[in-house]
């Protein structure tokens, strides 16, 4: 497990409350019906694989490689009725926010490689495929950004 004076460990009512809010802001925003809920046996499985990353002892290579798993396993492993893809990219800036780090990703119109990277481990289905693991972990670590506190 990841020691919880290097960084904070994801827990299943961080991402349930976050899926709900980015949901819900969907809807407001949208009008769009949108399907709140989880899906348990699939919550069960992401949290170990998040949560059994990240032991290197090295803050900033820990936190990259768990906002990496985030992303990949909340949308390989789809915890939620809807929204995982955006539920995933909320949680993991978040998780670094949390951390001290900022993850730079422009919303929507800028993000399509993103994306394209979040699909494909959507349509593998079965397990985290260590090549676009690899490009989601550089596609990170290039927009990871220490925080600037508010002054």
């Amino acid at each position: 497990m990841v020691s919880d004076n290097i960084v904070m460990k994801i827990h299943e009512q961080y991402l349930t409350d976050t899926n709900e809010q980015l949901l819900k802001r969907h809807k407001e925003r949208t009008g769009e019906s949108v399907y709140i809920g989880i899906i348990q046996k699939n919550m069960d499985e992401v949290l170990p694989m998040i949560n059994n990353v990240g032991n290197s002892g090295n803050k900033v290579q820990d936190l990259l490689e768990i906002a990496t798993h985030i992303l990949g396993v909340i949308t390989l492993k789809q915890p939620f009725m809807d929204g995982n893809r955006r539920t995933g990219i909320i949680v993991a800036g978040k998780f670094l926010r949390d951390n001290g780090y900022d993850l730079d990703i422009v919303p929507e119109e800028e993000n399509s490689e993103l994306r394209r990277m979040l699909r494909r481990i959507k349509d593998r289905m079965f397990t985290l495929n260590q090549e676009i693991m690899g490009q989601l972990s550089f596609y990170i670590s290039e927009r990871l950004k220490e925080h600037e506190p508010r002054r």
